[in-house]
This record gives structure tokens, sequence and C-alpha cells, in this order.
């Protein structure tokens, strides 16, 4: 098992979570960003009570595909098993992020799917799913995220008790999709206090599923999975 290409790989994930951190959407010491390592089964993740501010290449975690930790002098976040599940079900997914961004947040604690809007539709394919409720992390977390990602098609899914998880191909496109998710949530929540949400026709929404599935299939099958490349914030507004 080679641990080639770590260094690269925690100078790539300490930039996610610093574009997740000036995008407003702090992980403080609760949130999680992993990124699978290309051509390895080993998982870079950000270490268990640690904030971003104090993040460095000597807090980083390694762990293989089970969760056993291989490199790291602090303990791997609790839902990072989750993580590696998503990882071994999902050899697609480059990236898991698991936020605490306000809004977002709150809604995966009422456990209601978030709606489609017209204008951000397109970037998911549908609305946001709610997942299971689970009480703990470990591969039924795990499992909950992977069975709600494969019904939908979403790239996000509320999970109750636990927030709003992303994947992608890349961390960056995880991170991406969790700075989009917060945006598509206050979208909703403002047009919500202005008056009725109009549902999409079903036919529109058919639509945009089938595009997006499309689209997502063709980047998983014409990249391989690499970490975070590039800031986040260049490619996705601020909510």
């Amino acid at each position: 098992m080679s641990m080639t290409g770590v260094g690269e790989t925690v100078d790539e994930l300490r930039r996610c979570v610093a574009d997740l951190t000036e995008s407003e959407l702090d992980l403080f010491t609760t949130g999680i960003v992993s990124v699978r390592l290309p051509d390895a089964d080993l998982i870079v993740l950000k270490p268990s009570g640690v904030s971003s501010d104090n993040l460095s290449v000597g807090s980083i975690v390694v762990t293989d595909l089970s969760g056993k930790v291989l490199d790291g002098v602090h303990a791997p976040s609790s839902g990072g098993d989750a993580h590696a599940h998503v990882y071994r079900e999902m050899p697609e997914v480059g990236g898991v992020v698991n936020t605490r961004s306000t809004l977002s947040l709150a809604w995966a604690a009422r456990g209601e799917p978030i709606p489609y809007v017209p204008t951000l539709a397109d970037e998911f394919g549908g609305q946001i799913p709610v997942g299971p409720f689970v009480s703990s992390t470990g591969d039924a977390l795990g499992r909950g995220i992977v069975d709600a990602v494969r019904a939908t098609g979403s790239p996000a899914v509320l999970m109750p008790r636990h927030g709003p998880f992303t994947v992608g191909r890349t961390a960056s496109a995880a991170v991406r999709v969790a700075l989009l998710l917060e945006q598509l949530t206050r979208t909703v929540h403002i047009a919500r206090h202005l008056g009725t949400v109009e549902p999409l026709d079903p036919h529109d929404t058919d639509w945009l599923r089938t595009r997006v599935a499309r689209t997502q299939q063709t980047d998983f099958d014409h990249h391989t999975p690499t970490p975070c490349a590039g800031g986040a914030a260049d490619r996705a507004p601020k909510p």
C-alpha cells in the first residue's frame, strides 16, 4: 500500500478546508473534508478536534478504506468511518464533505427535502433528498448516504442528526456542491418567506434529472478521481 502522493494530497485538502472557511461555511472542529488518494486505497481527512485555523500538514490523518489510521498524531473525525464506507461503495467518488453550514444543517434537522427552485435545479437534478435517521456514525451512516445518492442521483443528501453531506469526483467538486447547497437552501428559505414556492413541472424535473445524471456519468467515465485542484471559491459563489 503506497503512501506516494500523500503530501500533495494533504496540501490540496488544506486548500479545500480553507475554501469552505473563506466562504463562511466554517467547519470549526465538527465538519469533515476527506479526499481519496488517487491510485491508492487511502483517505486523507481532517482530524478530530482541530479547528480549520489550526490545521497543519502534521495534523492531517491518513487512513485506509476501512478507516484504520495509518498516519497522523490525531484521531480522525468521528464521521470519517462513514466517509470510508462511501469510498468503498462508490469508487467514482474522490471527495466527501460534511459541513455545519447553518441553513443546510437546519433543513437536515427538520428532516425535510429541499425542493427544486428554477434557478438552481439544474445543479442537482432534483430536490435534495433526506437520508434515513441514523443515531450513530460508521457504516450505517455511510450506507444511508450511499443509498440516497444512488436512489436520486443527487450529489448532496441531508442526514438527520448529522447534517448535509456532499460527494464529488474530486474534493473541490464536493466543496462546490456544499457551497451551492447552502445557496440553494438560503434561496428556498427566503422564497418561502416571500410567499408560496411553486414546484417545477414534473416534465422539467425529469428532463433535468436525466441531464444531470448523464453529465455526472460522463465526468466519472472520463476522469480519474483526484484531490482538490484549485480554489472552490473560484468556481462557486459564496452563499
